[in-house]
């Protein structure tokens, strides 16, 4: 499947709700490509572990938000930025830039590699400007209830924690238009990685593009 080029790279970014299966969707086509994921949610966690940026988010945040061993207390820092606009920009602030160079750092590695397709699973992936430089866009169609129903049993969330989560993302009219394919996720596993196989004739058609091409000032 992969045919590496120098000096390029093929990218592919995932769209969708908040428990609609899009990191489901990014590990198919992770294993499908032999790509690379790149995780934001895996980049943002080891953030957190960080006691530098854990004692910059309590000074930006305020108290109350560590645990005894000074990491971040990660429930009670969701509570104090969703539904709360002004202090969760605070915290993209800190958090995104950094995300943003992990990001760029995992792509320089691909170019010239034996591997040159990358899978962005991003959650914030318009919100940060980085749709920009996909080459193919997926979003992931899954029906409210089953996205709800998904992400409260796996993160034990509210109906109400997941709905401020969705809030805090684009909507899903603007990442479906942004798409190039959609995967309709309302059946098995087995359904839905046969739905991303689909995609290939069409992602094995996109040409490699350097990263100094694409990336946002």
């Amino acid at each position: 499947m992969n045919e590496p080029t120098e000096g390029g790279i093929r990218t592919v970014g995932l769209l969708g709700g908040v428990g609609s299966g899009k990191s489901t969707a990014a590990r198919f086509l992770e294993n499908l490509l032999s790509g690379r994921l790149i995780d934001a949610d895996a980049e943002v966690g080891q953030l957190l572990e960080n006691l530098e940026i854990a004692q910059k988010i309590e000074q930006l945040l305020g108290p109350g938000l560590l645990l005894p061993n000074n990491k971040v207390n990660r429930a009670k820092l969701g509570e104090a930025v969703f539904g709360n606009p002004a202090m969760r920009k605070k915290l993209e602030n800190l958090l995104h830039p950094a995300v943003r160079d992990a990001v760029h750092q995992q792509l320089s590695e691909l170019e010239g590699s034996h591997n040159d397709w990358a899978i962005l699973d991003i959650p914030l992936l318009m919100e940060n400007g980085l749709s920009t430089i996909c080459d193919f866009l997926v979003f992931v169609d899954t029906p409210e209830a089953d996205r709800r129903t998904r992400a409260c049993e796996r993160h034990g969330w509210t109906e109400k924690e997941w709905k401020a989560r969705e809030l805090a993302q684009a909507d899903l009219d603007t990442k479906q238009t942004a798409a190039d394919a959609i995967l309709v996720n309302v059946g098995s596993l087995e359904d839905l990685k046969s739905a991303t196989g689909d995609l290939l004739p069409l992602l094995c058609e996109l040409p490699p593009r350097p990263l100094r091409d694409r990336w946002p000032q």
